[in-house]
């Protein structure tokens, strides 16, 4: 029977869960402290600035402590949950603590002695493997659990996986001194507070002591005052009774930020055209008439003929870099739709879209908006777009001016498609189905003239897409 002093307490990291985020709010716990929990058994829902996603166990045991309650952001790299593995620490000298640092966060590893692992080092380090207080290595024949998306820690199957994943030996980050010092009087506060502070225009120094360990500002701090600014300036200065303070966290944090830059470092233009849709629409008529499962929907049709445009016209599906400067095109164009959930506009990505035919663009458009709508998608699917479409006309707007999705060149704005009155042959006033089509450019990407091209090109395709076969 082993006891009680010689059991592994398994402390389970925040992961970074792709893309350099830095922190994540914890949505919802599933465990409490004194249950019983297996390996990749759901133990929370985290909101990341992109997506929210329910974390698996890395452990199977019983549930000692969980950090933050619902509603609280905690960094990355910073105590989730601790976790009684029941397993005996290597040496027996009393309780260990054994570390889980997920994919990316792994400051406490454990030396690797074999040189092949790691060519050209001295020593390598696997993650997942435990230390316990005193600092013992355990490596051998625990290769530790597989947790879902994070893979194994050392053990079989894991020569190849440790080359990949060593990383340098590190010391780990200590908690109490994670705040600035106060010596010089500036406030305490980690360097990504700082800059969300800056993001959003929250003087630090007027905010006193923050809600954190020894008066630490937090971004729950800083968002706070935000709102608060936000709501003195509704009120014109007068009294705040009747109004109410709304935390702005995750998606809707990062929304913020984003148009406030692209807004800043973007001079944007914009041109329109009115379409009519009326052929487009027979087309998708055909194609259901075929296949009832093809998901061909005018605006699946749309972004079809929208790939093509852009192959035509690159300097749209380009990005400025100011080092040189220069202009920066793409081969591949990854759409980007921007997308109402109800945590906010989120971006799936169409990856290589112009190598799709119509009915898998269709299919994976569908698929992707089912997923940002139920929060599923993971960080790759929402990142690294190079064109952004925003179908406001879904929402039953007609018009409306997109803000270009830094740091691309531009975005394409679709309106309602509504029957209207519509002039033809010249003189002829009809009632046809058309939508108003926006382009939002980066000015120092394209002029106008270039803007106007690829917009009539586009208009071109949709008022007559038999001649796409000119382009097969």
């Amino acid at each position: 029977m082993t006891d009680a002093a010689d059991r592994t307490i398994r402390e389970f990291l925040v992961p970074d869960l792709g893309e350099g985020l830095l922190d994540a709010t914890v949505v919802a716990w599933l465990v409490a402290p004194g249950d019983t929990v297996a390996v990749n058994q759901p133990l929370c829902v985290l909101e990341t600035a992109k997506a929210e996603v329910e974390i698996p166990s890395p452990y199977a045991g019983t549930v000692v402590e969980r950090r933050g309650e619902p509603g609280e952001t905690l960094p990355v790299g910073t105590p989730l949950i601790l976790v009684d593995s029941g397993a005996p620490t290597a040496t027996g000298r009393g309780p260990g603590i054994a570390a889980n640092r997920g994919p990316a966060a792994n400051p406490d590893p454990v030396v690797n002695p074999d040189p092949a692992a790691n060519p050209g080092a001295a020593a390598s380090v696997v993650p997942g493997t435990a230390v316990d207080a005193q600092g013992a290595d355990r490596t051998g024949a625990d290769s530790g659990p597989v947790l879902v998306g994070y893979g194994t820690g050392a053990g079989a199957g894991a020569g190849a996986d440790a080359g990949r994943r060593a990383v340098r030996r590190r010391p780990a980050p200590r908690r109490t001194q994670s705040a600035a010092p106060t010596d010089t009087g500036r406030p305490r506060a980690k360097p990504p507070v700082r800059h969300l502070a800056r993001t959003l225009g929250v003087d630090l120094a007027a905010l006193g002591a923050g809600s954190g360990p020894e008066g630490t500002i937090t971004r729950t701090d800083v968002h706070a005052a935000a709102a608060s600014l936000t709501t003195g300036a509704a009120g014109d200065g007068g009294s705040a009774s009747g109004t109410r303070s709304i935390p702005v966290r995750g998606i809707r944090a990062r929304t913020a930020a984003h148009m406030e830059r692209a807004r800043r470092e973007i001079p944007d233009a914009h041109c329109s055209l009115t379409v009519d849709f009326s052929r487009l629409l027979v087309l998708r008529d055909r194609l259901r008439a075929r296949d009832a499962e093809s998901a061909a929907t005018p605006f699946a049709l749309l972004l079809r003929l929208l790939t093509l445009t852009l192959r035509e016209h690159p300097r749209l599906n380009a990005t400025y870099v100011q080092d040189g400067p220069e202009v920066r095109t793409y081969e591949a164009v990854h759409l980007g739709i921007g997308t109402a959930t109800p945590r906010g506009l989120v971006v799936p990505v169409v990856r290589d879209a112009q190598d799709l035919s119509t009915v898998r663009l269709a299919r994976e458009l569908a698929r992707l908006a089912d997923g940002a709508r139920t929060g599923a998608l993971t960080p790759r699917e929402l990142t690294g777009s190079t064109f952004t479409v925003s179908n406001f006309g879904a929402l039953g707007l007609d018009e409306g001016v997109p803000v270009v999705n830094h740091p691309e060149a531009a975005i394409l704005g679709v309106g309602s498609i509504r029957p209207r009155p519509h002039v033809v042959d010249g003189d002829r006033l009809v009632v046809r189905p058309t939508a108003k089509l926006t382009c939002a450019f980066d000015h120092r990407v394209c002029d106008g003239a270039e803007a106007a091209a690829f917009l009539t090109a586009l208009g071109a395709l949709v008022e007559d897409p038999d001649t796409l076969l000119l382009s097969l």
